[in-house]
């Protein structure tokens, strides 16, 4: 009884498989990581005296993943954009005039500004005390709530993460031979990758050092290489080269590079006397091999070249940029390239609008709503449209229009990916892959790829020409207007259920909400009219020639001193007996005046001239008399009659003239285009209606969904730059020259970026909190804490004579590799002054531990405001918080 009760509770404890706490892909990274810690820290121990090593790991990642699932909402909270560009910022700006006021006498004073740190940094002891009370404050928010409230666990675990975890990451991360070594270590890694880069591209300063380097090489191998990568410059620039030919473009013209990529670089060259030089060197290099012993290539076979190119350079097709996006396996090729400078969202939001063709109407609201949030709102996407585009998808969003404004977007994207990203995907080893591919799988090509070459026929797409047709029907042209009402109400229906099913809550989208409800409630109303007319109509013309028309009263309506007579009219098709009690469906009843009377003869007259001796009643001869209920009954009397007659002519039964009259059209079919100026929904209508402040110089209307700079919130361009400012006059010390900064620095990030500054802040604060970058920093730490997956040994101590060595050579290195942009912005010599600076105030431990726990600081009031943290003052020795 004893092992089945154990045996069940220990089933119970068997954790469920995981739901994703993140993302799929950041989930896995962090298993991995988990899975380490574990294994190396847990199970090395617990293995020698425990039982059930899987179990324990089990639950223990079951409460990690709570807390990562808790981690994750609390970050959710925080707004990314202000943390970065102010609070962090700030602290920085804060940190360095702090440090320069105290290296620097008081002008006011003889006596030095003294510069104080947090208490707890005055001893080790101190310092280990105060991250006990920091870690059972957080502990009681992210922990389990059986463990929170476990005094045993959360104390065990306050000890093993405080001084296991946290303070000796703390000593290392601010230990100023730590930073001089990863500074080092970066320098070293960009220099060895700018050496590669020219490597790979670069054997001589010249073309006639190229040349020589050639004739005095003796090693055979090495010149076959030479001769490879020749032969490969020449098949990729005779590729650029058709495909500026194709483009129109001239090839013997060298123009500026508009990057450093390598289908850029060949697009700015002189191709046709490139490809000349390539010639001459690569027949160079086949006759110095031949000289030192090698194969002879001047008498190899066609078929001998042709293998030969074919094994080393399977790239020789050129697939035209119509074939690539034809073909779904060249598009996951050409995916894959774009990843790698992060420009994929550009070739996804095109594939997402061809999603968007290919939809249901009744998804193509929520589909162009992800399409715009994904792609056009997101800061992060490659994806930048004109205003009058964005306008164009926010009415198709509001039902106002078709999806042109995404084709248009679709189509701009398309010669973006073709002008600029195309070029050097043909030149890359990802299209070599995809011809290779392509090659050893001829059963699967596209029959039109083969084709479709750049060296072949190009083919021209076949449009269908479509005439306008102009219907003199009126019935049929009704039924058109009909659909196209049935098809806008549909459209402006889902744009209102897109809107009330979106979390975003807004004033301006809460207005848009009403308008489109009243919006719908007209067009609906309009339908149910012409649906009404529509019938009338076909019910007309089914029981031609049975229609009866019987004035059954006459009344007056007064319109100030204008009287005006109005008859009703009952029209009705002969066989009822009782027209006054006519449905719809058998007949109607309209009103008319004598006016409309006399516009109807005037038409008849043109059908049957005899109908002139016809004589009607007339107001106008009556200067002197009133119109009085004789005269009512008089005229009534002869209007029945000439309906009569009418009626009676079968060629004035069948005309339009007389069945307009009968049964009118509603009004907006006569007066469409104030129809539309009253009812249609206009955004310029929707924000003049709405509470604002000046707005003499706004000449553009607002965008209603999109992130846009122009925004009443961020009327100014560096708005969410001005902490920036301060830090960089604080580092450089450019006294007296912040406005001259700010101009220079607008003008610096809108010339390289092609945005404002608060666009260019957002796109980068969200880079690097994108998914794809925390999975980057997570493998990064996971490399270097376990090389080849093997946990790594701990680094030997340096003699302090190593430490000053790192320190001299860290110092010099940044020196030498200072950004051209920064010299550019602040000066040659304020830029050198300020990364002394920067250097010898990370030199200090103390100072570093400041500065660390002043962003913990802030970083913990951002994510867990329910603590209330705030660290203790410089004069106070005590953590307080919010929690009891």
């Amino acid at each position: 009884m004893l092992v089945q009760k154990m045996m069940t509770k220990k089933a119970a404890c068997q954790v469920n498989p995981k739901k994703i706490v993140t993302t799929r892909n950041l989930d896995l990274a962090i298993q991995e990581l988990m899975d380490l810690i574990i294994n190396d820290f847990v199970i090395s121990w617990y293995k020698d005296f425990g039982k059930d090593n899987q179990l324990i790991a089990s639950l223990i990642k079951a409460d990690i993943w709570f807390m990562v699932d808790t981690f994750t909402t609390c970050f959710s909270k925080v707004d990314m954009v202000k943390f970065i560009t102010q609070d962090l910022v700030n602290i920085l700006h804060n940190h360095f005039k702090e440090i320069r006021m105290a290296s620097k006498k008081s002008k006011e004073a003889t006596s030095l500004y003294k510069y104080t740190v947090y208490p707890w940094l005055e001893s080790d002891e101190k310092e280990v005390e105060f991250l006990r009370l920091l870690t059972e404050a957080v502990m009681s928010i992210i922990l389990p709530k059986s463990h929170a409230q476990c005094d045993i666990v959360r104390h065990l675990l306050r000890e093993v993460v405080t001084v296991s975890v946290f303070k000796p990451s703390i000593d290392m991360l601010c230990d100023p031979e730590y930073l001089n070594d990863k500074l080092l270590a970066y320098l070293d890694y960009r220099a060895k990758l700018c050496e590669d880069t020219r490597k790979s591209y670069t054997y001589a300063a010249t073309y006639e050092d190229f040349v020589k380097m050639i004739q005095t090489c003796d090693d055979t191998e090495y010149l076959k290489h030479i001769r490879y990568n020749i032969i490969t410059e020449i098949m990729q620039a005779t590729t650029i080269n058709n495909w500026k030919k194709s483009q129109g473009i001239s090839t013997d013209k060298a123009s500026a590079p508009k990057s450093m990529s390598k289908g850029d670089l060949l697009k700015a060259r002189n191709l046709k006397t490139y490809i000349n030089q390539l010639t001459v060197a690569k027949s160079t290099c086949e006759k110095r091999i031949h000289a030192l012993g090698g194969p002879d290539y001047k008498y190899y076979s066609e078929e001998q070249a042709k293998e030969e190119t074919k094994s080393s350079h399977p790239g020789q097709k050129v697939l035209s940029f119509k074939a690539i996006m034809d073909v779904p396996a060249a598009k996951l090729f050409f995916l894959k390239f774009l990843k790698r400078n992060n420009n994929h969202s550009l070739l996804e939001f095109w594939n997402c609008v061809e999603d968007l063709k290919q939809v249901s109407k009744s998804q193509h609201h929520e589909k162009a709503h992800e399409i715009f949030e994904q792609y056009i709102n997101g800061t992060s996407s490659a994806v930048h449209v004109e205003r009058s585009t964005l306008k164009g998808m926010e009415s198709f969003m509001l039902g106002d229009a078709g999806p042109d404004a995404f084709y248009e977007a679709q189509n701009h994207v398309y010669l973006i990916l073709e002008e600029q990203h195309y070029p050097t995907f043909i030149v890359s080893d990802i299209y070599h892959d995809y011809i290779l591919a392509l090659e050893s799988e001829p059963l699967k090509k596209s029959p039109s790829v083969e084709e479709d070459f750049l060296e072949g026929k190009e083919t021209l797409g076949a449009f269908e020409v479509v005439e306008d047709v102009l219907f003199a029907d009126q019935s049929y042209s009704i039924q058109k207007r009909l659909e196209k009402l049935d098809e806008k109400i549909l459209n402006k229906t889902q744009a209102l259920t897109t809107l009330k099913n979106s979390t975003k809550i807004d004033v301006k989208l809460k207005k848009v909400q009403e308008d489109l409800e009243k919006e719908v409630e007209n067009l609906q109303m309009e339908r149910r009219q012409l649906g009404a007319y529509v019938e009338r109509t076909e019910l007309w013309w089914e029981n031609q020639g049975k229609w009866k028309a019987h004035v059954s009263n006459a009344e007056i309506v007064s319109d100030g001193d204008k009287v005006t007579p109005y008859f009703v009219i009952v029209v009705h098709v002969a066989a009822v007996k009782n027209p006054e009690s006519l449905g719809c469906t058998q007949g109607w009843v309209i009103s008319r005046t004598l006016t409309d009377f006399a516009a109807l003869h005037e038409k008849l007259i043109q059908i049957g001239p005899w109908l002139k001796k016809k004589e009607l009643p007339n107001t106008t001869l009556m200067w002197f008399k009133a119109i009085d209920s004789t005269f009512l009954e008089k005229a009534k009397e002869t209007l029945e009659n000439y309906l009569t007659t009418v009626m009676k002519d079968d060629r004035m039964a069948q005309s339009e003239a007389l069945f307009a009259f009968l049964s009118p059209a509603p009004d907006f079919l006569s007066q469409q285009s104030q129809g539309r100026r009253n009812w249609n929904f206009s955004l310029v209508k929707l924000f003049r209606g709405l509470p604002v402040g000046n707005t003499d110089n706004e000449s553009d209307d607002e965008l209603l969904f999109a992130n846009c700079e122009g925004g009443k919130e961020e009327q100014s361009r560096d708005s969410i730059a001005e902490p920036l400012y301060h830090l960089i006059n604080e580092v450089f010390e450019l006294r007296g020259l912040f406005k001259w900064l700010r101009k220079s620095f607008i003008l610096f990030v809108e010339v390289t970026f092609g945005r404002s500054i608060n666009r260019q802040l957002r796109v980068t604060i969200d880079w690097i909190f994108s998914e794809s970058m925390l999975i980057y920093y997570i493998q990064t730490f996971q490399e270097s804490m376990w090389p080849n997956g093997v946990l790594a040994e701990p680094s030997l101590p340096k003699t302090e004579e190593e430490k000053m060595k790192s320190r001299i050579e860290a110092k010099e290195k940044l020196l030498q590799n200072l950004p051209d942009a920064v010299k550019t912005l602040v000066g040659e010599d304020n830029a050198r002054q300020g990364a002394i600076k920067m250097f010898e105030v990370l030199q200090d431990c103390r100072l570093n531990k400041q500065l660390f726990y002043g962003t913990i600081e802030v970083i913990l009031q951002e994510i867990c405001p329910e603590l209330n943290i705030k660290f203790p003052s410089k004069q106070s020795s005590s953590l307080t918080t919010g929690i009891a």
